[in-house]
């Protein structure tokens, strides 16, 4: 066992034992639920560890879930979308971004309408009448902003045939590629993933990177920041980075204000 990951589990058993509760890491639903664990464990047992009490990961069912969680004091903080630090600070002031991912030397990425490479789909226009794929609801890059790309060229969701919310960004690309979706929205990194089969019907300007959000009036203004700096000294070749994105440079520091492009987009919808 890594001398890392036998700290943890030391001191999760530790403070289990003095009967200390744990905190709990939410993160929503990117990907399926184990390729998420495998991603955010790492992180989740550094942070056990630095922190020097137990911190315990939870992969919600949706995005949704995680949301009222958080909102909730149920979650201490999570990963979660945009569109989520928009709703959960709207809901609950206490709620912020403490940090943002940090890829490439960015903290923007971007939303991709895509389509089979085979697809005799050449734009957005051509999606009238035709079905398009969603991930969750509350996503950024798979629902907000593809539902944006598609209005400014004129196909609203009544244009469609119909769509389908197909919960993650990978269900999103599986949907257009078995041909049950002329196309769909997905985040950069998936698109980029799978550009050998894809192609790119548009593409959005930079967006807010994804934050971890941390409901204050639960965890406490000390240990907020505590946890703060400890995600933005990571550096960008920690293990514990590379293991949630490869691309992935690690944390920067984060602000509602951050966020604010994302609500001025929800408002038109």
């Amino acid at each position: 066992m890594k001398k890392s990951l036998l700290l943890s589990v030391m001191m999760v058993l530790f403070f289990a034992g003095a009967g200390q509760a744990a905190m709990t890491f939410g993160v929503i639903p990117l990907e399926d639920t184990h390729i998420m664990e495998k991603k955010f464990t790492p992180l989740t047992e550094y942070l056990s560890a630095s922190l020097g009490e137990p911190v315990t990961l939870r992969i919600g069912t949706d995005y949704e879930a995680i949301e009222r969680a958080l909102v909730s004091g149920e979650l201490a903080f999570a990963y979660i979308g945009p569109v989520g630090a928009v709703k959960v600070n709207t809901q609950k002031k206490t709620v912020i971004p403490i940090v943002k991912v940090v890829k490439k030397g960015s903290p923007f990425y971007k939303s991709y309408v895509v389509a089979a490479k085979d697809s005799p789909v050449t734009d957005i226009s051509g999606l009238k009448g035709k079905v398009f794929a969603f991930g969750d609801k509350g996503s950024t890059s798979s629902y907000l902003v593809p539902r944006y790309l598609l209005a400014k060229q004129g196909v609203a969701l009544g244009d469609l045939r119909t769509h389908l919310l197909t919960g993650s960004h990978s269900n999103v690309v599986r949907a257009v590629l078995e041909g049950k979706a002329a196309a769909g929205g997905v985040k950069e990194s998936v698109a980029l993933k799978n550009k050998d089969s894809l192609k790119f019907l548009d593409i959005s300007k930079p967006i807010p990177n994804f934050p971890i959000c941390a409901n204050i009036a639960s965890l406490g203004k000390e240990k907020a920041k505590k946890l703060q700096k400890l995600l933005e000294e990571l550096p960008a070749d920690a293990p514990e980075i590379k293991a949630i994105n490869a691309k992935y440079d690690g944390f920067a520091k984060a602000t509602i204000g951050d966020y604010r492009i994302i609500q001025a987009i929800m408002k038109q919808q």
